[in-house]
Order: structure tokens, then C-alpha cells, then sequence
């Protein structure tokens, strides 16, 4: 026999396992949203007669067989905050503004070469205006006064969207008296009222930005009919109208050249020139703002010579109306050219003589210390009018860049 030895030891406590990670795997997920068929802001400028009431009128006419200056104050009301937009249903109304569609009707035009099938929609505006009237300078009277102009908007709107889907708002009013009181006691206005109308359905989409359907039907364990639902169809869509595409490249010009050589008509002239341009501002197509100014150069001398300037003053200034988006070509050695067309209007300074024209306004980065610039003016039939010819600017004057686009962020699959 042996004596046992020993003691007692505590239970080990087990040691912790590390645990695996909570996924959070990406994967594809369908989602309803109200998909922006067409979106645009437009302004109208009206006037309009507002009679005085019956109240205020006496006290004006007194006011006026007095021989007391009567003016006329005209109050807009607050404009409400720009996002919601006015929501559905049509019609649209608050108590100080109110929108109606009062008219649909559907055409196919021509947009960008293309035949579209597009909606005509008219709206019926309205602005609900404070009036005051003063007598040198105190008031008389008060009284609010509505007006009302209709207008038609091309919208993308394809069957079956009708009005239901179309929401509109005034964003801005700016009211403005024309002279005094007019006989018969009426005020007249000029009321310009900008607004914002957008048309909406309701889509599924697959993120990114991608159609989805309504998944299948499980079938149930128990037997059921045999019937086949009408498959879910959206409407058109309008890519030729809606949404714009962003611009591929940008460029702002602010360039000044004295005694500088241009050609009207082939003909050489000399004076200055200037050029002030933002092409695509925020990559977007539709804020391109540019204006080109020439002064020309007047002979001085009583008996102009054979080199003197002999044609007149052909100063002017030109100011587009409408301006495309940029063509963006890569150059050799790293430069960029952006290319606009434009129509816009040509004002002649000294008569005040104005045709419209075609423009075509080239930029061009360049490495160096150098950039370029060319405009050329055309009429109606095409013919070359005005010509700066390619001009050399400092690199500071102009600048030509990239605009980031979905190619650009989206990767593309590459196969060995």
C-alpha cells in the first residue's frame, strides 16, 4: 500500500473562441421610387389690368381731382419653400398661388434629329397680388388682386401618364406698376412668374438605376387555378428629352485682345476684342453662359488713307440665346478642345442694328504657356459672317477640363 498524494485544483476556465464576422455582403435589391420623366423651369412675362374696388375707388378719384401724385405699390407674396414641389392631386392651388392643367394634347416633333412622341400640356397660372395705393406719399387704400396667364410646356409625358403625374409650382413672382391710375379705374401690371413643372411615375428599379420586375409567384403547396397575370409594363422612357446628359469636359474664358486683327465677311478689320465664357459651370449643359464683345478700331484722321479702317464702326456685341453642349477632343501632347454651337443675337453698337447668328466657339487647353480661342459667326444660310481666326492667350485666360461622367465611375468588365 502507498500513501496518495495530492490536492485539489480549480476548474479551468475555458478560453473564449474568436466568434466569425457578421457578413454584410452586397447584393442586388429592387426598390420603388418615383422616377423624374421630365423636369423644367421656364418664366412668363404678362401684364395685366386689375380694376380698383369699389371701396378704394372714390378716395382715389378724389385723390386725383385734387391734383395729388397717386402711385402705385405692388406686394408679392412669399414665395413657399422650394422642395416638396406641390403635391399631386391636380389641380395644384394654395391661397397666394395656384397651377392647372387645363389641356393635354400629344404630337410627334423633331428633337435633336429625332421624331418624339411628346405631350403638349397647357397650365393656367395664377398670383395673388397685394395692391396699395398712395396719395403723395400716404396710403389710401389696399386691396388684393389675382392674376391669371396660361402657357404651354413640351413635356415628356408617354401614355399612360396624364396629368395625375405632372406637378408645378411658381418659384419666384416679381410685380412691377406701369404708370398710374388708367381711366376707368384700372391699375395695369407687369407681373413676370417663374415656375418649375415636373413629370413623375412611380417605377421599380434595380440599384444602380435598372429596371426590375415583380419576382415569381411561390406556388402554394395546395392546387390553385391556373391563371396567368397580366405582365407589369412601364411606360417609354424619353432619353432624346430627359434627363440631359452631363457634359464631357467644361471651360471658362475671360480674354482681352487690343488691336487685334478679325474678318467681317472676308474683310480684314482691327479693334478689340473680348470674350467671356463658362462652359458647363457644375458639368451641367444646360447653365452655359458665353458673350462676345468687338470694338472696332475708328480712323481719327479728317481724310482717311487707303490703310485706315474705311468701312464705318462695325462694333458689336453678340449674346447666345441657345447654346449645345461641348464636343471635347483629347489634342496631342495632353491638350483639350471643347467646341459649342450657339444661336444668339448680334447688336450693332453704333445703329443698334441686331440679326441672329449661328456661332461655333472653339477653346483649347494647351500645354505651354499659351491657350486658343476662335469664334466664328454665320447667317441663316450658313455663310461665314465674322471670323476672329485662332487667337493666343495667356494659359491664365482660359481653362478646358475633364468632366467626370457614369463611364468614367463605372467599371467596365475586362477579358483576357
Amino acid at each position: 500500500m502507498k500513501p496518495i498524494k495530492g490536492r485539489q485544483l480549480p476548474t479551468p476556465t475555458p478560453t473564449p473562441t474568436a466568434l466569425p464576422p457578421i457578413p454584410n455582403n452586397l447584393q442586388e435589391e429592387c426598390i420603388r421610387v418615383q422616377k423624374v420623366y421630365d423636369w423644367v423651369v421656364a418664366a412668363n412675362r404678362d401684364r395685366n389690368k386689375v380694376p380698383i374696388p369699389d371701396d378704394c375707388r372714390p378716395l382715389v378719384d378724389a385723390a386725383i381731382r385734387a391734383g395729388q401724385n397717386i402711385t402705385i405699390q405692388c406686394v408679392e407674396p412669399v414665395v413657399p419653400p422650394t422642395f416638396p414641389l406641390i403635391p399631386k392631386p391636380q389641380p395644384t392651388q394654395s391661397l397666394d398661388f395656384s397651377c392647372t392643367v387645363i389641356g393635354i394634347r400629344r404630337e410627334n416633333i423633331i428633337v435633336n434629329g429625332n421624331v418624339v412622341r411628346v405631350g403638349i400640356v397647357r397650365f393656367l397660372f395664377g398670383a395673388t397680388l397685394l395692391i396699395r395705393v398712395f396719395a403723395n406719399g400716404t396710403l389710401l387704400c389696399e386691396f388684393p388682386a389675382t392674376i391669371q396667364f396660361d402657357d404651354e410646356i413640351v413635356l415628356c409625358l408617354p401614355e399612360p401618364l396624364d396629368e395625375s403625374n405632372i406637378l408645378c409650382r411658381i418659384t419666384a413672382v416679381e410685380c412691377m406698376p406701369i404708370g398710374n391710375v388708367l381711366l376707368g379705374g384700372m391699375v395695369e401690371l407687369e407681373v413676370i412668374i417663374c415656375k418649375e413643372i415636373q413629370v413623375e411615375a412611380e417605377v421599380k428599379l434595380e440599384v444602380l438605376a435598372k429596371f426590375c420586375q415583380p419576382r415569381p409567384i411561390i406556388p402554394v403547396p395546395t392546387p390553385t387555378p391556373s391563371f396567368i397575370c397580366p405582365p407589369i409594363i412601364f411606360p417609354p422612357q424619353c432619353p432624346d428629352i430627359f434627363p440631359r446628359r452631363n457634359c464631357d469636359c467644361q471651360g471658362t474664358a475671360n480674354a482681352l485682345l487690343t488691336n487685334s486683327t478679325v474678318f467681317f465677311d472676308g474683310v480684314a478689320e482691327t479693334g478689340t476684342e473680348q470674350l467671356l465664357a463658362d462652359i458647363c459651370p457644375s458639368c451641367d449643359p444646360g447653365s452655359s453662359t458665353f458673350s462676345y464683345t468687338f470694338v472696332d478700331t475708328v480712323p481719327t484722321t479728317p481724310t482717311p488713307t487707303p490703310t485706315d479702317d474705311i468701312l464705318g464702326d462695325f462694333s458689336f456685341v453678340y449674346t447666345p440665346v441657345q447654346i449645345s453642349s461641348p464636343t471635347c477632343t483629347a489634342l496631342p501632347g495632353g491638350g483639350l478642345q471643347l467646341v459649342i454651337t450657339a444661336t444668339g443675337i448680334r447688336t450693332f453698337t453704333l445703329t443698334g442694328t441686331t440679326e441672329t447668328l449661328s456661332a461655333e466657339l472653339t477653346l483649347q487647353e494647351l500645354p505651354g504657356a499659351f491657350d486658343t480661342f476662335r469664334l466664328v459667326l454665320r447667317n441663316a444660310v450658313g455663310a461665314v459672317v465674322y471670323d476672329t481666326l485662332v487667337k493666343q492667350v495667356s494659359d491664365a485666360n482660359i481653362n478646358v477640363q475633364d468632366c467626370i461622367t457614369f463611364p468614367d465611375v463605372i467599371p467596365t468588365p475586362s477579358f483576357p
